[in-house]
């Protein structure tokens, strides 16, 4: 048998939950939109000022510096069953013991169309340069080719005096994935996986390129003839911020 002090708790109990019905009831029925029906636009103004033909503005600006310590490896520790494209064809020098350096910047426009990469080396000789890429991956990792500087132009004529300037759009992502021969090292080295789980889909925009360079995995590799497999200097972008009007 209930006592009144129970008697009264449910009946408050049922009084505020009526009110809390009524209450949903009513804020539910301010955001009903029947289908099919036209939607009024929304009174608020955008928080940011809207401006379309900002679009072609420098918007995500990273850097690196290229350095042989950030290699992963010795040529010496290339694996027993790397192919001989990937060999080095002369002498290699330890990481401690070379002295070239690069400082590498990539400017992306705002609607990421394309992307401006500018490089600067020292103690390198073009003439020893096989190979210049950018990469996904993470430090320390050997990841897929994302641009092969290579089917843009002449590297080593790129870098003879020791600088580089281009800039970079969709269909130079995708020329990566398209040199495929289709075989299995090709499938792995080049073109970076838009989710690495799914190393079939291939990223294949710029806007691609800049989220991997904004989680920190994107990186330039300069490949000498004597540091053909890890390559002779590394670096790893990071995104910096412009001060205004630079």
């Amino acid at each position: 048998m209930m006592t009144s002090g129970w008697i009264k708790l449910l009946r408050a109990l049922a009084v505020g939950s009526s009110a809390l019905l009524l209450v949903s009831g009513a804020v539910m029925a301010q955001h009903e939109h029947t289908p099919g029906e036209p939607r009024p636009e929304a009174a608020q103004e955008s928080p940011i000022p809207l401006n379309p033909a900002a679009g072609d503005e420098v918007g995500f600006v990273y850097q690196a510096f290229l350095s042989p310590l950030q290699e992963g490896g010795e040529e010496e520790d290339t694996p027993f069953f790397v192919p001989p494209q990937f060999r080095s064809t002369e002498p290699s020098v330890g990481r401690n013991e070379r002295t070239s350096r690069g400082h590498a910047v990539i400017e992306f426009e705002n609607d990421l169309s394309q992307a401006t990469v500018y490089l600067a080396v020292e103690n390198v000789d073009p003439a020893d340069i096989v190979m210049l890429h950018l990469h996904c991956g993470l430090p320390g990792q050997l990841g897929p080719i994302i641009i092969d500087f290579s089917l843009l132009g002449d590297v080593q004529a790129y870098m003879e005096d020791g600088l580089l300037t281009v800039t970079v759009h969709n269909e130079d992502i995708v020329a990566v994935t398209e040199a495929s021969d289709g075989g299995l090292i090709d499938g792995f080295t080049l073109g970076c996986p838009i989710v690495p789980s799914v190393p079939i889909e291939k990223v294949r925009t710029i806007a691609g390129m800049q989220i991997i360079a904004e989680a920190g995995e994107l990186y330039f590799n300069l490949h000498t003839a004597g540091q053909v497999y890890f390559g002779d200097i590394r670096g790893q972008f990071s995104r910096v911020e412009v001060p205004a009007g630079e």
